[in-house]
């Protein structure tokens, strides 16, 4: 499984690809459903997180 860091720089090319993050000491395997304008937040479903994560405060990985 090879994997990229997800950063606001990068993001914008990662639009449909999965994801893993942490949260709640379990980790989470979803997909990038929409980004931002800013390209500091993704949306994605997960109703736990309010569907969106912020990823500057928030380790996540793209699955390649």
């Amino acid at each position: 499984m090879n994997t990229v860091r997800l950063t606001p720089e990068n993001v914008f090319q990662y639009i449909g690809y999965d994801i893993i993050f942490k949260t709640r000491k379990t980790h989470i395997i979803t997909r990038i459903d929409n980004v931002s304008a800013t390209g500091k937040t993704i949306y994605v479903k997960h109703p736990d997180l309010q569907d969106n994560l912020q990823i500057v405060s928030r380790i996540i990985y793209v699955i390649l």
